[in-house]
């Protein structure tokens, strides 16, 4: 009976050892997002829809397999548009790797902002995105926020 229990206890022990890997991804660090490109697909009336190139940088010693990615983006300290894709995505260990997902804005929000675009001739448009991307082995999904400028350059 001893040993039943020995060996009981014993597998028990190895089986722990083995999830390791699941307690070291809980110091999981959030991997970083940018705004790679923002390209205009259709122009309505009512809604714009644009598609957006994003950046994700993987800090971590593990493949990060993405299944969802949830944003707003703010042009100048306005929100400009929001965002949800759901296209998986796999991100190598220390790598990077790109999503392309489609994000809509209303008009009327963007006409509010008109008067400030027309002034930004020839200057820096601040931008931000900021959200949070599910990972399929984490019930917690990771925030990111990322901010930069762009220059503006009018040509004829």
């Amino acid at each position: 009976m001893r040993t039943i229990i020995f060996i009981l206890a014993l597998f028990t022990l190895t089986s722990c050892s083995n999830t390791g890997s699941s307690f070291s991804a809980l110091k999981a660090i959030a991997p970083k997002v940018n705004l790679e490109t923002i390209q205009l697909v259709k122009l309505g009336l009512s809604e714009q829809v644009y598609r957006l190139r994003l950046n994700i940088k993987n800090p971590n010693s593990f493949p990060l397999p993405i299944q969802s990615i949830n944003y707003q983006l703010f042009i100048n300290n306005q929100e400009f548009a929001k965002g949800l894709s759901n296209k998986p995505v796999t991100i190598p260990s220390l790598g990077e790797g790109y999503l392309e997902t489609d994000i809509t804005s209303n008009l009327a929000d963007v006409i509010e902002g008109w008067s400030q675009w027309f002034s930004l001739a020839k200057r820096t448009l601040n931008y931000r995105i900021t959200g949070d991307i599910g990972v399929t082995s984490f019930a917690i999904p990771f925030p990111f926020q990322y901010a930069d400028k762009v220059d503006l350059k009018l040509t004829k």
